[in-house]
């Protein structure tokens, strides 16, 4: 890996590296399959975990790691989403931009590391190694939220192919000390949460390595409203992407937390498994956001350049929308069936429900974007946020009185799904006849 790290950097030294752009479908490419690595890798941690946990211990491990991921986000303060939009026309201020945004975030990080590790370990630790082992998982989602910095950088200046390998690294290093954690310790918390750290260190160093390396490269850019902002106003202005960014974590994770308050540890498993054959379809949805939040953030202020793109965009995802539906359908059925036998028969049912919710999202991607590279990006927060508290209701009114808990929080899924695409697409179009009044009433 090391070597690696070397072959990019001395690539970037001698000028490769510059000249790249952002593009849609290269960099979607790039970082849907360090995804589809990752997540497969996961896919075998979570077979290990399963076999060593037992007595809804592993229930109660993923009930930690979502309410800490959601934790954690804060910490993100929605700055990386800032450079994402912006590193590109910053050129060289990239770097200073990125320097600003870490020395605000880690002075977040300790109160939400103790915060959360102790809250963690309220509502679901029964002893002083579950304490312990709530505050070494908190520390490490901060962690990785810490790396998003450098990886938004180096996604904006055209390099998801550096950003996919440090998110195979944070997956890879962790899948690999877990499964000797497990080995060693069977299924004692302690170890398997230092294990579960390994991923994110590495991923932080290469991030740190491999961006600061592409930022010193970049050439004099524009002078922008993000280029001087220090502390409060710079906070200020990641606080929309902020809520987005905590409502990102929280849309896939509502779910499952919602059946470890209403239902059981044994409800939270079963969704679990289906989740993971679900995440692995979601997944690369994320990654073309994030690659059209810098590709439009270039035209943004270019109605009639950024529209064509939002068609081009549109197109695509209709397009890939339907053999996803099917023939990721079948695929992870029949994973969930070979992999994970002892929860296939119930967890089958939910995936196939989740289905209806992947599809929903995947079509919801261009409008948010659209809202998302705006002038009003808190709007953007407050589409995601409708969703969430739409799935929140219907958790609220379908999980307590159900016989198959996990199937109803599948249902809520995609009624906050719909709920997101509908408004979603409605705002965009709003933004489309505002533009358009706009271009026609110019001389």
């Amino acid at each position: 890996m090391g070597a690696l790290c070397c072959i990019i950097t001395r690539n970037a030294a001698r000028g490769e590296a510059v000249t790249r752009r952002v593009r849609l479908e290269r960099d979607t490419v790039w970082l849907s399959a360090a995804d589809l690595a990752a997540l497969l890798v996961g896919l075998a941690v979570h077979v290990v975990l399963t076999r060593a946990f037992t007595d809804g211990d592993y229930g109660r491990w993923v009930l930690l790691l979502d309410l800490f991921y959601v934790t954690a986000t804060i910490v993100d303060l929605g700055l990386p989403t800032l450079i994402g939009r912006d590193g590109e026309r910053l050129g060289s201020g990239a770097r200073d931009l990125v320097h600003r945004c870490l020395r605000i975030q880690i002075r977040f990080a300790l109160p939400i590391i103790i915060i959360s590790g102790l809250l963690g370990w309220i509502w679901v630790g029964d002893s002083t190694p579950w304490l312990v082992a709530s505050l070494i998982l908190a520390l490490s989602a901060c962690v990785q939220i810490l790396t998003y910095a450098h990886r938004a950088a180096l996604r904006a200046l055209g390099e998801s192919r550096q950003e996919a390998l440090v998110r195979f690294v944070d997956r890879g290093a962790t899948a690999l000390g877990i499964v000797l954690a497990a080995y060693q310790f069977g299924a004692h918390p302690i170890a398997l949460a230092l294990a579960t750290f390994l991923g994110p260190l590495g991923a932080m160093l290469i991030a740190i390595r491999l961006g600061e390396a592409r930022l010193s490269l970049a050439s004099e850019g524009e002078d922008l409203e993000t280029s001087r902002a220090e502390g409060r106003a710079l906070v200020n202005l990641g606080l929309p992407f902020l809520l987005a960014a905590i409502a990102l974590v929280a849309n896939v994770r509502v779910e499952k937390l919602m059946l470890g308050s209403l239902a059981s540890t044994v409800s939270v498993e079963i969704f679990q498994i289906a989740w993971l054959a679900f995440i692995a379809g979601y997944a690369p949805i994320l990654s073309i956001r994030v690659v059209m939040l810098s590709w439009f953030g270039e035209v943004r202020h270019d109605a009639e350049n950024m529209w064509y793109r939002a068609k081009r965009s549109a197109i695509l995802l209709a397009i890939v929308s339907i053999p996803g539906f099917f023939i990721g359908g079948w695929i992870g059925v029949e994973a969930l069936t070979i992999v994970f036998p002892d929860y296939s028969e119930k967890a089958t049912v939910v995936f196939s429900w989740l289905l209806f919710a992947w599809i929903l999202a995947l079509l919801a991607s261009v409008p948010l974007t659209l809202v998302q590279v705006s002038e009003r990006p808190l709007r953007y927060a407050a589409l995601l946020w409708s969703g969430i508290f739409a799935d929140l209701i219907a958790c609220w009114i379908l999980i307590p009185k159900s016989s198959f808990p996990a199937e109803s929080a599948s249902f809520a899924a995609i009624i906050g799904a719909a709920v997101v695409l509908i408004a979603s697409s409605f705002e965009a179009w709003r933004l489309h006849l505002v533009d358009s009044s706009e271009v026609v009433a110019e001389p």
